[in-house]
């Protein structure tokens, strides 16, 4: 086993599970992304940093097939992901082929055509473009590339089954505490990247707006209600 693969392998999903719950926890109740530093409060609400900046407002033509085929597309590969290695572990191949083949084709679909459609938002429409930063492009070159790779895998190298395979074990020594990169280091380049830029993502994201997540549903329940207008009344 290389010195590439002990890296990537064993001491880079350490590093992710160390930033991704650590730096969730931080920036949630330490206020760190707010006017309030150092305080120590839940600042998931009111806290404009921890939302999603929305651009809603401008586009609407566009945001409704990108939005909706983004978070379908997510839940869909979430449940692909999680039942298929849950079937490898368990030697449940027919869950392998339906959930990572089927489902994970799906959703990888629906998942990339939504970034391609956000990402196509913020280059060609001046409001959306002026609004966004380095972080909502690096976010979406960052699922546009894992995206790929994944669908690569699932469509034309039909790949995910003998990777599944390898890539359960791996992962269940990581969660054990046992690292062992055995099984994965013998996987294609382009599996292994796929699971690379993943880990990289998951480092990176307490320190993205797509922390938001973690406010649903705690957030939604107390908040006051909102009154809807219809716009066609102010036409007239």
């Amino acid at each position: 086993m290389s010195a590439f693969d002990n890296f990537f392998f064993i001491g880079l999903p350490y590093i992710t599970i160390v930033l991704f719950f650590g730096g969730i926890i931080y920036r949630g109740f330490s206020g760190a992304m707010s006017g309030h530093r150092g305080k120590w409060d839940w600042s998931a609400r009111g806290d404009y940093l921890w939302t999603t900046r929305s651009t809603g407002f401008f586009g609407r033509a566009s945001i409704g097939p990108a939005s909706l085929c983004l978070h379908w597309g997510i839940l869909l590969l979430f449940l692909a992901h999680v039942v298929g290695f849950i079937g490898a572990a368990y030697a449940k191949y027919e869950w392998v082929n339906f959930f990572f083949r089927w489902v994970g084709l799906g959703g990888g679909m629906l998942l990339l055509y939504g970034l391609i459609w956000a990402l196509a938002r913020r280059i060609v429409i001046p409001q959306v473009k002026a609004m966004s930063r380095a972080e909502d492009y690096i976010i979406l070159v960052f699922l546009i590339l894992i995206s790929g790779l994944g669908l690569y895998q699932s469509a034309v190298k039909l790949s995910f089954g003998a990777v599944s395979i390898q890539a359960g074990p791996w992962l269940g020594s990581i969660l054990k505490l046992q690292p062992n990169a055995d099984a994965i280091s013998g996987a294609p380049l382009v599996n292994k990247l796929h699971i690379i830029l993943a880990l990289i993502f998951f480092a990176y994201f307490p320190f993205t707006k797509l922390v938001h997540v973690f406010s649903y549903p705690f957030g939604y329940i107390a908040r006051p209600f909102i009154s809807m207008r219809k716009y066609i009344g102010l036409k007239k």
